[in-house]
């Protein structure tokens, strides 16, 4: 019954108008204080739900990035969000400068455009004005499970599109996010380590939310706004990631591993493929892939070996 009154709730929610909760209560044959305890559930979740007396819910839909932190406050997580129209440098390098003089865990950079935009391996990344660009500086407690913060931050992303926007969002091993086999995210996690321990760690991601594309990556690439048909809120979709990406990193720092290697195979668009790996060092796998392992390495199966992938670029084979 949870599931589907949630279901029906976000649903409702997502035109940004009130919603009765008395008349979601006589949909479903259940009362005003259950529907309140799903209510609640879904701000623990990371979804902004402000009640209006008398009147119902609504889910404030805000593209201004100043009005991520309030959005925050609505379901109970601490951060610093900054945001410049402009960058000329990555919001990675912009994060960096500001933990080297002092910026907290969870203070997390936005740039509206970035010139410099970088991805995975030292790759241009392109980062025109519209799109959701920003970095978070995390000052690790704890050294065990951070190798798997990139798959957590590729479930954050992909839960929240799915709860925010109704698409059917799905990860790629090692760090993209798809929607309709086409990607619409891609994250990547740099670190600072000292002696036998990671002292900082920038987790960056970019989403093609309001932004055009080139016409050269519109066969593997989408944004948002072309997949649900208007602009989309890139303060509440923030404001829903750095929640469930808190939730997912209390996993990790309470060596819960588990918890992240289940919701991403869940939301997996590799698991079952037959892929194309290439890694690191030039070496190619072509085979099955079948298991993302507790170290979050990609299992592939070729010829009845079995490879653990570390890290590469992944092609997922048309049958």
């Amino acid at each position: 019954m949870f599931a589907g009154a949630a279901a029906l709730i976000l649903s409702s929610l997502r035109s940004g108008k009130i919603v009765s909760g008395e008349s979601i209560a006589s949909e479903l044959g259940v009362s005003r204080a259950y529907i309140h305890k799903v209510v609640d559930r879904l701000r623990k979740w990371g979804i902004p739900i402000v009640a209006e007396p008398g009147l119902g819910y609504y889910m404030p839909l805000e593209d201004d990035i100043a009005k991520t932190v309030e959005l925050l406050n609505l379901v109970g997580v601490e951060a610093s969000v900054t945001y410049t129209e402009k960058c000329v440098k990555s919001s990675q390098d912009i994060a960096k400068e500001l933990a080297a003089a002092g910026a907290g865990s969870w203070t997390t950079v936005v740039c509206d455009e970035m010139v410099t935009g970088r991805g995975r391996l030292g790759r241009a990344w392109y980062a025109p004005r519209g799109g959701l660009w920003f970095t978070v500086i995390v000052r690790p407690e704890f050294t065990g499970s951070l190798h798997l913060l990139s798959l957590a931050a590729g479930v954050s992303v992909a839960e929240s599109l799915i709860a925010l926007l109704g698409v059917d969002a799905r990860v790629k091993w090692p760090n993209d996010v798809l929607v309709d086999d086409k990607k619409v995210c891609g994250i990547l996690v740099e670190g600072e380590a000292e002696a036998d321990r990671i002292r900082l760690l920038y987790l960056g991601v970019g989403i093609n939310a309001n932004n055009e594309l080139p016409l050269v990556v519109r066969e593997t690439a989408t944004t948002l706004r072309n997949l649900v048909g208007n602009e989309v809120p890139r303060a509440t979709l923030l404001a829903v990631i750095l929640s469930r990406l808190k939730t997912y990193y209390g996993h990790l720092s309470t060596a819960k591993v588990d918890k992240v290697i289940d919701s991403w195979k869940k939301l997996s668009a590799t698991i079952g493929k037959t892929v194309r790996v290439v890694t690191l060092g030039g070496k190619e796998v072509v085979g099955h892939a079948i298991a993302v392992d507790r170290l979050g390495r990609l299992v592939v199966e070729t010829s009845g070996t079995r490879y653990h992938i570390e890290a590469g670029d992944v092609y997922h084979l048309k049958h």
